[in-house]
């Protein structure tokens, strides 16, 4: 069986997406998974380990590029191709694929239903987690149950050996003080370090996109991680902190004691999955404003983790 997922963006609905793809591949034996996703991106698939043949979509790069993608995919006739995307360009995508099944998200936008069986939940107002949105997806291709607790353990994520030599320790707290949008940031990531650094006996270690000079005793390795690399990072941390974000995602999925940070998004929609996972501490800001969550309460919190996860 071939299975064309079509999911550009962005890394956090990505994790998500494989998740649910994920569940395919550990039921049905031989399964080929192809999958469509924004250039940049493409080393999360890499890692996963059962991601096969990856096409770059290039945002930006103008109608040619898109046509050549085009000619591309239909080199190959696959069984079922999934439109986790929900956008105009990623519905022509799917219309385009050689396929008799070509499902897709029903709460998709931008006329993009028009192009593909509708699947799922119509309404995205409705109270529904991002993953049980594209739950319905595996029952079209004959996984009955879905599995929410099956991990997805990123099996060809490593660290180079730079990285790997400054983690010489693996019980590290690992902070991700950034998000895709300013709201969803919390504030107080510098102050947190600070504390932690004085009164933790674990190693600090940041990582993120943005460097400066006020993470001041960790090991500080944004800018210079690859994305392939990341699920390992996450792998090795005792707890994990973070905003909203793609991180937050993949140690959930890794099953990583993580401690999420929420205040204008809801937790129900994006928080880690499932929504009881005992590894993870949710925080939700009373008034939906990040700076409202305090350095005390997550400095408990993590020592709460700790305890749990290291306790007799």
């Amino acid at each position: 069986m071939k299975i064309l997922v079509i999911k550009p963006s962005s890394l956090g609905d990505i994790v998500h997406g494989l998740r649910i793809v994920h569940q395919v591949h550990e039921i049905l034996p031989g399964i080929r998974i192809d999958w469509v996703v924004k250039k940049g991106l493409e080393d999360i698939l890499y890692a996963s380990g059962f991601v096969e043949k990856v096409y770059l979509f290039e945002r930006g790069a103008g109608f040619l590029s898109f046509v050549r993608l085009v000619k591309k995919i239909r080199n190959l006739k696959y069984d079922y191709v999934l439109d986790l995307q929900g956008l105009l360009r990623s519905a022509v995508l799917t219309a385009s694929a050689r396929s008799k099944n070509k499902f897709g998200a029903a709460d998709g936008r931008e006329f993009s239903t028009f192009f593909y069986s509708c699947i799922g939940e119509k309404c995205r107002q409705k109270q529904l987690h991002a993953i049980d949105r594209l739950v319905p997806f595996l029952e079209k291709i004959g996984v009955a149950n879905y599995n929410a607790a099956l991990p997805l353990d990123f099996k060809n994520s490593t660290l180079n050996g730079i990285t790997r030599d400054k983690l010489s320790e693996k019980k590290y707290i690992l902070l991700f003080p950034e998000s895709r949008r300013d709201e969803k940031v919390w504030p107080f990531f510098k102050e947190l370090n600070s504390n932690l650094f004085k009164k933790s006996n674990f190693p600090l270690v940041v990582a993120g996109n943005h460097q400066d000079k006020d993470f001041l005793g960790s090991i500080d390795l944004r800018g210079n991680l690859k994305l392939s690399e990341l699920p390992e990072l996450i792998r090795g941390a005792s707890v994990v902190v973070s905003n909203d974000s793609a991180p937050l995602h993949i140690a959930s999925a890794l099953g990583t004691s993580t401690v999420a940070l929420f205040g204008p998004t809801k937790k129900e929609k994006y928080g880690p999955y499932p929504l009881e996972q005992k590894s993870s501490r949710v925080l939700t800001s009373p008034d939906g404003q990040m700076k409202s969550i305090t350095v005390e309460l997550v400095m408990q919190t993590i020592n709460e983790l700790i305890q749990t996860k290291f306790k007799g």
